[in-house]
């Protein structure tokens, strides 16, 4: 299993998380069925091979936000703040 997180880039450039779904690893149709309807031009979606939403929004820190100094991600769902490296 891995987690799908949805989500969208604001206009100040952060990484707002509004979904969370676990999924088979690599089901394309039923990630493609999660994704559908969404506004495609703000839309961010990337699976994480972890177990855990938690987990997966500190990966998707690690590799999105991480290296933009001005860049935050926001967790709509769970509220997690991703553990920041300095």
């Amino acid at each position: 299993m891995s987690i799908l997180l949805i989500g969208r880039w604001t206009w100040a450039g952060h990484l707002e998380i509004t979904e969370s779904h676990t999924v088979e690893d690599g089901d394309k149709d039923a990630i493609r069925e999660l994704i559908q309807g969404h506004d495609i031009g703000e839309l961010f979606a990337a699976e994480f091979l972890v177990d855990s939403h938690k987990n997966a929004i500190q990966r998707a820190y690690e590799v999105y936000v991480a290296d933009d100094d001005e860049a935050e991600l926001i967790d709509e769902v769970e509220g997690f703040e991703p553990a920041v490296a300095y």
